[in-house]
C-alpha cells in the first residue's frame, strides 16, 4: 500500500477507456458519413419503392375486377408488401453488411483501423449498426406503400406494426449473417458473391417455412387464416392469450432470431481477433446457451405434447441435432490449445476453471461440446419418457421405445462426429481440411448404407421398411420410431437390435478416436511447451552472459581507474 507521498500523481495515471456507445462509435459514424456522400442511395430507394407500388396497384386492379371483396383485395395487398419487402431485406441486408469489412482489408485500411486501439467488438457493433441503418432506410421508404391495403381493409394497424417489427427484426439478422461472411473473406467480391448466393438459396427455403407453418397455427387459433405467409402478426393479435400464446408467438420466434444473431456476432468477432489471442470463448458460451434453450425449450414442447409427448420428443431430439452437426463443425476449427499470450493472460487476470475450460483449444471445445449436447439431449428425452408414462395411451410402451431409439442413436452418432472431428483437427494444421473430411463422412454416413441397402433390394426384388443393412446411417433410426409410433402389436425385434448395435458402434469409434485425439493433442502441447522452454532457457543464458561480460566491463574500468 502507498502512503500519499509515494502515490503518483494524478497526471500520470491514465484515465478510464472511454465508454463507447452506439451513437458515438467511430466505425459508425464514419460510415453513416461515407454514406452520405453516395449520390445513388436515394435513386435506388426511389426505385425499390415505385416498383413496389407499382406491384401492388396491378395486383389490387386484377382482384378489384374479379369481383373480390375489398377486404380480400386489402388482405392480399398487405400480404403482397410484406412479402416483397422480405425478400428486399433478405438480399439487400446481406450485401450491404458484406460490403463492410472485406472493402476495408481489400482496400488496404484494415490495418489502420486496428492501430486505432479499438477492440474487434467495437468495430463489429460500429460495422453491424450502420449495415444495419442502411438496410432500415428500405424499409423505412417502403412504410408508406405499406398503407395501400388500409384503403380496402382487411387488415388492422396493430397487424400493419406487428409485421414492420417483424421486418426489422429480420433484418437485423440478415445483416448480422453478411458481416460474419465479410468478416471471413479478404476480397470483397467473393464476400458478395457467396453472400448472395446464399441468401438466394436460403431466403425462399424460409420463406416456404413460414408459409408452412401457418397450418399449424391455424390448427392451434382458428382465428388465424391459414396459407398467407404474413401470419405471425394476425396471430399475434387474433390469438388467445395464455402459455401457448407467449411460447408460440414470442418466445418462439424471439429464440429464433437472437440465437442465429448471436451466432453471427460471435463469428465476426472470433475472425476479427487475432489467431494468439482467444478466440473460442465467445462461440462457446453461446453454444452452452443455445443447447440449454433449446432443451428446456424442447422438454417444455414435450410437456405441453401430453400423450403425444414420446413422438414430441423425437422429433425435437432430432431437431436437436442439428445444434449438436453445427457445433461440430464450428468447434473442428479450434487451435490444438491456448497460446502463450492466452496463458499470460489468465495469469494475470486468475482466471479460474471455468474462463479455462471455455479457452482454446480442440480438447476444451469436444469436452464442453459433449456435456452440454448430451445434456440438453438427456433432458428432452427425460421429459418424453415422463409424458409417455404419465399420459400416454394403449402404445405408450412402444412410443417410449421410438423415443429411446432416436435419442441413443442420436447421442451415439454424435460422440462419434465430436470424437473424430477432435483427431482430425488433432492430426492436421489446417482448419479447413477437418471441416471438409467431416462433411464426407457425414455425407458417407447418412447416405451410404440406404444406397448399399437399395443395392441389395434391387438384387432381391424387394426392399424393407427398415432393412438391417442400413442401419450405420442414422436416418435409420428415425425410420425405426416412425415403424413403432402408434403401434401396440409386437415389434420386430432385428431393426430395434440392429439400431442399438450401430448405435454403441458409432459412440465406441467416437471414444476411440476422442482417447487418440486427447493423446495427439497432449504430445503436441508438451512438445510446444518444450520448446517454449528451451527457447527461454537460451534467452536466460544470454542474458546472463551480457550480464556477465557488462560485469567484467565495469571491473575492468574500476581497476583502470
Amino acid at each position: 500500500m502507498l502512503s500519499a507521498d509515494e502515490a503518483p500523481p494524478m497526471s500520470s495515471i491514465p484515465p478510464p477507456p472511454p465508454v463507447v456507445t452506439a451513437r458515438h462509435n467511430p466505425v459508425f459514424v464514419r460510415e453513416m458519413r461515407q454514406s452520405a456522400r453516395l449520390l445513388r442511395t436515394p435513386f435506388i430507394l426511389m426505385t425499390v419503392t415505385a416498383m413496389t407500388a407499382f406491384l401492388l396497384s396491378a395486383v389490387g386492379g386484377i382482384m378489384m375486377t374479379s369481383k373480390v371483396s375489398p377486404a380480400e383485395v386489402g388482405r392480399a395487398l398487405h400480404h403482397t408488401f410484406f412479402s416483397i419487402a422480405y425478400f428486399v431485406v433478405s438480399l439487400a441486408g446481406p450485401t450491404v453488411s458484406a460490403n463492410s469489412i472485406a472493402q476495408e482489408r481489400e482496400g488496404r485500411t484494415w490495418e489502420a483501423l486496428l492501430l486505432t486501439g479499438l477492440s474487434p467488438g467495437v468495430i463489429a457493433r460500429g460495422k453491424f449498426t450502420s449495415a444495419y441503418t442502411s438496410v432500415a432506410m428500405f424499409i423505412v421508404s417502403l412504410a408508406p406503400v405499406g398503407a395501400l391495403p388500409f384503403l380496402f381493409g382487411g387488415v388492422t394497424v396493430v397487424e400493419v406494426v406487428l409485421a414492420f417489427a417483424c421486418l426489422f427484426l429480420g433484418a437485423g439478422l440478415w445483416v448480422a449473417f453478411g458481416l460474419a461472411v465479410s468478416s471471413k473473406m479478404e476480397n470483397l467480391r467473393a464476400a458478395i458473391v457467396v453472400t448472395l448466393i446464399v441468401a438466394v438459396v436460403t431466403s425462399p427455403a424460409i420463406y416456404g417455412v413460414g408459409v408452412s407453418l401457418s397450418w399449424a397455427a391455424h390448427k392451434q387459433w382458428p382465428a388465424v387464416p391459414e396459407g398467407w405467409p404474413v401470419w405471425l402478426p394476425s396471430a399475434l393479435e387474433r390469438a388467445p392469450f395464455g402459455w401457448e400464446y407467449l411460447g408460440y408467438l414470442v418466445l418462439g420466434p424471439l429464440v429464433a432470431s437472437a440465437l442465429p444473431a448471436w451466432f453471427f456476432y460471435e463469428v465476426t468477432l472470433a475472425n476479427l481477433t487475432s489467431v494468439t489471442d482467444d478466440r473460442s470463448t465467445g462461440i462457446r458460451r453461446w453454444f452452452i446457451v443455445s443447447a440449454a434453450v433449446l432443451a428446456v425449450g424442447g422438454a417444455a414442447v414435450v410437456v405441453g405434447a401430453g400423450g403425444a409427448g414420446a413422438g414430441a420428443a423425437a422429433a425435437m431430439a432430432a431437431t436437436y441435432s442439428w445444434l449438436l452437426v453445427l457445433g461440430t463443425f464450428t468447434f473442428a476449427g479450434e487451435p490444438i490449445g491456448p497460446s502463450r499470450r492466452v496463458l499470460a493472460r489468465w495469469e494475470r487476470e486468475g482466471a479460474g476453471a471455468l474462463d479455462r475450460a471455455l479457452g482454446p483449444g480442440v480438447m476444451r471445445a469436444t469436452t464442453t461440446s459433449l456435456a452440454a449436447g448430451l445434456g440438453g439431449l438427456s433432458l428432452i428425452t427425460a421429459a418424453g419418457l415422463a409424458g409417455a408414462g404419465l399420459w400416454g395411451g394403449p402404445s405408450k410402451a412402444l412410443d417410449s421405445l421410438a423415443l429411446l431409439i432416436v435419442a441413443t442413436y442420436t447421442a451415439g452418432f454424435f460422440v462419434f462426429l465430436a470424437g473424430v472431428t477432435a483427431w482430425l483437427r488433432a492430426r492436421t494444421n489446417s482448419v479447413m481440411t477437418p471441416r471438409i473430411l467431416l462433411l464426407v463422412t457425414l455425407g458417407l454416413a447418412l447416405v451410404g448404407p440406404w444406397v448399399v441397402a437399395a443395392i441389395g433390394g434391387a438384387m432381391a426384388g424387394s426392399l424393407g421398411h427398415a432393412p438391417v443393412v442400413a442401419a450405420p446411417s442414422p436416418i435409420y433410426a428415425l425410420v425405426v420410431a416412425a415403424e413403432l409410433g402408434g403401434r401396440t402389436a409386437t415389434p420386430d425385434l432385428g431393426p430395434i437390435l440392429a439400431a442399438s448395435i450401430a448405435a454403441a458402434a458409432w459412440a465406441l469409434l467416437g471414444l476411440t478416436a476422442l482417447v487418440a485425439a486427447a493423446r495427439r493433442s497432449g504430445a503436441i502441447i508438451a512438445a510446444y511447451d518444450a520448446a517454449l522452454a528451451r527457447g527461454d532457457e537460451l534467452l536466460a543464458a544470454e542474458d546472463a552472459r551480457a550480464a556477465e561480460g557488462a560485469r567484467a566491463a565495469e571491473g575492468a574500468q574500476a581497476a583502470e581507474g
